[in-house]
């Protein structure tokens, strides 16, 4: 008879040590798919079908292109959900192509994040291997928008699916033995400044849409920043212009506001908004768009899922790291749902066309997903969170 609690650590290592090459394969071809942010359709469509090739109860792909797939459990008035994003930093003109050298896989996105797709993906097959029936529903995703300017709205949709939603792990594949409990959120705006143009000599005095710009961003810039907590600024594009003796007509600057207090980054914006609205020059008009709104938060490191996946990586031997990053936790962190962020192995050259992942790691980062996962569903349905 499958059994409803979490397995010992022994079974878990012996079984996580057989997935080891599955995932590395799964890896490989999914990573050759392309999926930039915000264009994630062939990868989504790629992980709909392993879904269903693994036994999955309810595989469906919604008009984000969010794939999700349930692991029925014990009591399915509550699930946990595990959330691997399938989007990429790399246009699809990239060279997706995986090699491997020994222990390690090296290709654009192999870690970031698309061993932790696949990983996710082996979830509910190598349970049944342990004859496990986790106590509440699982629900596994592999979700778009995660990074850049995608604005976690995958991470957004599928939160908002599961109404009984009672905690959540987000998986990354660098960084094994790192929790992120903690959300850095962010602000970004495109400002578009918009100016008459003209000749430099012979309509000089006309006003630029660059140096209006550039005055903007300089009083940005003097803004002063907190340390505790810790916020940021930064104008991260800069583009305008059309010849050297032309004024410019136009200028755009993409800019960014982080914190993890969301009281602190909310006053940030109101000061850079402040910034934003001081009298222009006659003739010059700007516009503010938000391309980026990403919600900050904390919850305690001793409650919730963190002691959980604490004593889960001390069991496997690692020294837990604590962390603060904006990943896909945010989402649930922001609204008090039990959520954390974790790693599944070692690697380097995150967002460069060089990455690269180290193959040996996985079997404790796979058993410590296991663990995690089935013990967290246990925590969420007999209400210790």
């Amino acid at each position: 008879m499958p059994s409803t609690q979490s397995p010992p650590l022994s079974d878990v290592l012996n079984v996580a040590e057989t997935y080891v090459e599955p995932i590395v394969e799964l890896t490989t071809r999914l990573s050759e798919v392309p999926a930039p942010t915000n264009d994630e359709a062939l990868r989504a469509a790629a992980v709909r079908e392993e879904l269903e090739q693994l036994g999955y109860e309810d595989v469906t792909e919604d008009e984000l292109h969010n794939v999700t797939g349930r692991i029925a459990g014990t009591d399915s008035s509550l699930c946990l959900l595990l959330a691997g994003h399938i989007d990429t930093v790399f246009p699809s003109d990239v060279n997706l192509t995986v090699t491997r050298e020994g222990d390690v896989l090296h290709g654009p996105g192999v870690g970031d994040n698309t061993v932790s797709v696949a990983s996710v993906a082996m979830v509910g097959r190598a349970l049944r291997d342990l004859g496990i029936v986790p106590a509440v529903d699982i629900v596994v995703t592999g979700n778009v928008g995660e990074e850049g300017l995608g604005d976690l709205r995958g991470m957004r949709a599928v939160v908002d699916a599961l109404p009984n939603l009672g905690g959540a792990i987000a998986v990354e594949g660098h960084s094994l033995g790192r929790i992120t409990h903690r959300a850095v959120g962010s602000r970004r705006l495109r400002v578009t400044v918009i100016g008459p143009g003209g000749h430099s000599w012979g309509q000089a005095g006309l006003p630029s849409a660059i140096h209006h710009l550039a005055r903007i961003v300089a009083r940005l810039d003097a803004i002063p920043l907190t340390d505790d907590p810790k916020t940021s600024f930064n104008a991260g594009i800069f583009q305008g212009g059309i010849s050297v003796n032309t004024i410019a007509p136009e200028a755009v600057a993409v800019l960014d506001m982080r914190s993890t207090s969301a009281k602190a980054l909310a006053g940030l914006v109101s000061e850079v908004e402040r910034v934003l609205a001081m009298p222009a020059p006659d003739g010059i008009d700007v516009d503010v768009d938000v391309v980026g709104d990403r919600p900050a938060g904390e919850l305690p490191a001793d409650r919730g899922l963190v002691p959980v996946a604490t004593s889960v990586l001390r069991e496997l031997g690692f020294d837990v790291a604590y962390d603060t990053s904006s990943t896909d936790a945010n989402i649930p962190i922001s609204r008090g749902i039990p959520a954390i962020c974790i790693g599944l192995t070692t690697g380097g050259n995150v967002h460069r066309v060089d990455e690269y992942i180290n193959i040996s790691p996985l079997a404790k980062g796979f058993a410590q997903l296991l663990l995690t996962a089935t013990r967290s569903a246990d925590a969420i349905a007999t209400g210790q969170l």
